[in-house]
């Protein structure tokens, strides 16, 4: 699951909610430790308690070493191509691929790397 999603859930954003257990009934759901990251980064003083307890609910993938070596072959790659993403996006996608799962967000244009399965969470008909 991508940074956007988790933080409209967080906003109470009823279609989050709804996407959310609509995942976890499929079955798992994990976040990148960017994930980890990205939401911390853009925490506000009093958010904390309810933001950590959010995020430990989910399996936390790590960034290894095989992790950061595909995340480096696709941004190559892409820049091969003329095309330049961010480096946290990069290790989301290596992420998901690596497990062979699909990718749950909003910013599908982050993700323009061959073979990654986009999920839209908006494309769920929940507004």
């Amino acid at each position: 699951m991508d940074t956007d999603i988790a933080i409209d859930y967080l906003r109470r954003r009823s279609y989050a909610k709804i996407l959310f257990m609509r995942w976890t009934e499929d079955g798992l759901l994990a976040v990148s430790t960017i994930t980890h990251l990205e939401i911390h980064q853009g925490m506000k003083p009093g958010e904390e308690q309810d933001t950590i307890a959010f995020l430990d609910g989910f399996v936390t993938l790590p960034v290894d070493v095989p992790t950061a070596k595909r995340a480096g072959a696709l941004l190559r790659d892409l820049r091969a191509q003329g095309i330049t993403v961010s480096i946290a996006d990069a290790i989301v996608a290596a992420t998901a691929l690596g497990l062979g799962a699909p990718l749950l967000t909003n910013s599908t244009a982050h993700y323009p790397f061959p073979g990654l399965q986009v999920e839209k969470g908006f494309n769920t008909g929940i507004v």
